[in-house]
Formats: C-alpha cells, sequence, structure tokens
C-alpha cells in the first residue's frame, strides 16, 4: 500500500507551487481561529508566500499565521491533527481519510445533482472516488490484499 504523505512536506510542496487552500476542522483542541469559525468542521484557508505573511511558521505540531478576514488581521494557529487535506489552485489535492469530520464523511457520501455545481462559492470541494492506482506487486501475499479497491478522495471543481 502506498504511504500517505507527510502534511507539512504536502504543505510546503503546495506552497512552492501558488495558492494553497488548507481544509481542517476548526473544532480540534488546539485549533485557533476567529471564533465565528471556531465552530466549523470544514473551515478552508488560503496560504500563499505571495500573500506575504510575515509570521507563517511550521513545526512539528502545527501552522501559524496570521490572516486576513474581513480585512482585519487574526493569528490563527492549526495542529497538523485538524488538517484533513490540502488542495492547490492548480488543481492537485490530497486528503488524509482518518482525519476526516463525520459531518465532512457524510457530505461526501450524499448522492448529489450532477447538475448542481460542485463547492459552495466556487470553492474546491471533495469528493469520494474508487482508487484507480495501480496493483500491487504480484509477489505479495494474496491474503494481505484489500477484496475490491479502497476509495480515495480527489478535487472536484
Amino acid at each position: 500500500m502506498a504511504r500517505t504523505p507527510d502534511k507539512r512536506q504536502t504543505l510546503l510542496h503546495f506552497l512552492e507551487r501558488g495558492v494553497t487552500m488548507v481544509h481542517l476542522d476548526a473544532r480540534k483542541d488546539g485549533v485557533v481561529v476567529p471564533s465565528q469559525y471556531a465552530q466549523e468542521p470544514h473551515l478552508r484557508l488560503n496560504l500563499s508566500y505571495r500573500y506575504n505573511i510575515p509570521d507563517l511558521e511550521m513545526n512539528d505540531r502545527r501552522v501559524q499565521a496570521t490572516l486576513s478576514f474581513g480585512g482585519s488581521p487574526f493569528r490563527c494557529v492549526l495542529p497538523w491533527t485538524s488538517i484533513f487535506g490540502i488542495t492547490s489552485h492548480a488543481g492537485e489535492g490530497q486528503v488524509w481519510p482518518e482525519d476526516l469530520p463525520g459531518e465532512v464523511m457524510e457530505g461526501i457520501a450524499t448522492k448529489r445533482d450532477p447538475k448542481a455545481p460542485s463547492g459552495a462559492k466556487g470553492r474546491p470541494a471533495l469528493s469520494c472516488v474508487q482508487n484507480t492506482g495501480e496493483e500491487e506487486a504480484p509477489d505479495q501475499d494474496e491474503a494481505a490484499k484489500p477484496e475490491r479497491p479502497r476509495p480515495h478522495l480527489r478535487l472536484v471543481r
């Protein structure tokens, strides 16, 4: 099975490419965001080196940055455990399903009208799709293989 990419390395990689959206559960312990967003199960925050965020900092436990909300600066703290997805405006994305809030999983599982726009207000949405990755090496133990491909998530515009 492929190893899940490290969140910090994924964020750094996407930031090198441009504007990056961090998808997080603002209700998790240690998250500091403006109070009107503190109960959001799927909060989306944009980060970019182009924004010249003077205090953008990443360590082994969290991301910290002063972001603008309605023109007012606010020092945000985003523990890695609260982040369940990172997407780039170039169309790339990575999701950590083990960190997805139940409400977000329910939204993904809900059947949507194919004619309806995906994502509110032009924001990227997440969708569950069948894994189309390459087969495991044939010399591996057959009992270790899953009976069917595991679902994974992709960015839907």
